[in-house]
């Protein structure tokens, strides 16, 4: 599989599409990496602050 984000090849890839007040479920799928998935995630976390 491959990050959509960096393009590293990987094993796994991961996918949040709904949270509380934000559904991307007809935005295009992008599939992250573990390390882009975290990165998006504290980026999110963040953002709420």
């Amino acid at each position: 599989m491959k990050c959509d984000t960096c393009g590293k090849e990987v094993k796994e890839v991961k996918r949040v599409i709904v949270d509380t007040g934000y559904d991307r479920t007809l935005a295009k799928a992008l599939y992250n990496c573990a390390e882009c998935y975290e990165k998006k995630e504290r980026a999110k976390k963040s953002a709420k602050k």
